[in-house]
């Protein structure tokens, strides 16, 4: 990260300034079971401004973008099997179009495509700081996925679960709450209460998103997506966030739980307001570290999606090993899942990280024959090589 000096005005000397950017890309070459190489990669970048007065209070502004390529998913999701709309026990909204989950952004109705590359605004809002915490407004992260507690994992874009890039074309395991993706909203983020070497710290946050739109990266918002597809705009989203903090010793704990809640339009017999819960676990000690991660949503249809993932990593000078499983059931387009990633990465110098893994993926998939709905299972394993860099 580059960090500028404080600035000094001489027409208002209690006003200082600091100015961060930071920059981060990786890149990922994944060998399937068809011997065929695949390029992925992912790019980010942030700039944040911040002033600072003799008061002590703090205000400013923070840019963020992202970009990447990876051709198996829009945002997130995708088609997963062949279960069209009005066959067998098939989502349908009562017009004969398929359902898209909200949270899991799946469908089994209708074939779609994705282009290669695509990028978006991730973080675009105003901050200021006062005596009992923050106020955050314009584009950015809900208070769901502020301060959520993740499980370690030994690489930046390849994971089993929450994965900036989808290794097999299988992965569909994702426990961050992405219910209000980055659209515009109101934040607030009180500071943190208590010592973690004592009684323990707890952080609160709290958010409002009038309407959930754009398709990004991470996010997408399919409302006015593919035909045939059915999928309800989120509005009035609202979410809570806690984090919790302790350290006993050696031992690190953190805690974290969100909640997010937003009216679907139109509403309908197969489409409801989306609620998602979801929470983390994590510990740190002696180089050892583990967690787990856990999501339940209505997905805003007649069908949950949850998804659990849990890993275990060792960090060893400059080495961290990682053994990760994430899993995933969505009842709307019936599908479960889960993958499996054993990896090793190390750090180079300042600034890069090289590593290779292991992934397993396999998805049981709806298929709709003359006797019936049946599942069906596909699998991928993929061995790969990643290597980053930040700056």
């Amino acid at each position: 990260m580059l960090t500028a000096p404080p600035t000094f005005s001489q027409d208002n000397p209690g006003f200082d300034a600091e100015t961060r950017w930071q920059f981060d890309a990786g890149a990922v070459v994944a060998f399937g079971e068809d011997d065929e190489a695949e390029f992925l990669a992912d790019a980010e970048t942030r700039l944040d401004w911040e002033a600072i007065t003799l008061e002590g209070r703090r205000w400013g502004f923070v840019l963020a973008g992202r970009a990447e390529r990876d051709p198996s998913r829009a945002g997130w999701g995708g088609r997963v099997g062949q279960c069209p709309a009005g066959q067998a026990d098939c989502a349908d909204d009562g017009a004969g179009n398929a359902l898209r989950g909200v949270t899991s952004g799946l469908q089994a109705g209708v074939d779609e495509s994705f282009d290669d590359f695509r990028g978006a605004l991730t973080q675009a809002y105003g901050f200021a700081h006062f005596g009992y915490g923050e106020v955050r407004l314009g584009y950015g992260d809900g208070a769901a996925r502020l301060d959520a507690v993740a499980p370690p994992t030994s690489f930046r874009l390849s994971r089993a679960d929450n994965g900036r890039v989808d290794l097999t074309g299988l992965s569909a395991s994702r426990t961050f709450n992405y219910a209000s993706g980055q659209s515009p909203k109101l934040v607030f983020r009180s500071i943190a209460l208590g010592q973690t070497r004592t009684i323990g710290s707890f952080r609160g946050s709290l958010s409002y998103t009038p309407t959930v739109d754009g398709c990004g990266v991470d996010v997408c918002d399919y409302q006015d997506g593919l035909a045939g597809v059915s999928v309800p705009q989120i509005e009035d989203v609202l979410e809570l966030g806690g984090l919790y903090e302790i350290q006993r010793g050696e031992t690190d704990v953190s805690f974290s739980i969100g909640y997010a809640t937003g009216s679907a339009e139109p509403a309908g017999p197969a489409l409801t307001d989306l609620q998602v819960l979801d929470a983390g676990l994590r510990f740190d000690r002696n180089g050892w570290s583990g967690g787990v991660r856990w999501l339940h949503s209505n997905n805003a249809t007649d069908g949950d999606y949850e998804a659990l993932s849990a890993s275990l990593a060792r960090e060893q000078g400059d080495w961290l090993y990682a053994l990760e499983w994430a899993g995933f059931s969505d009842n709307t387009v019936h599908a479960d899942g889960q993958t499996l990633q054993l990896g090793a990465s190390k750090l180079l110098g300042d600034h890069w990280l090289a590593g290779l893994g292991l992934q397993y993926a396999e998805r049981d998939e709806a298929r709709v024959t003359p006797a019936g709905r049946r599942a069906e299972t596909v699998d991928s394993t993929t061995f790969f090589i990643e290597l980053g860099w930040r700056y």
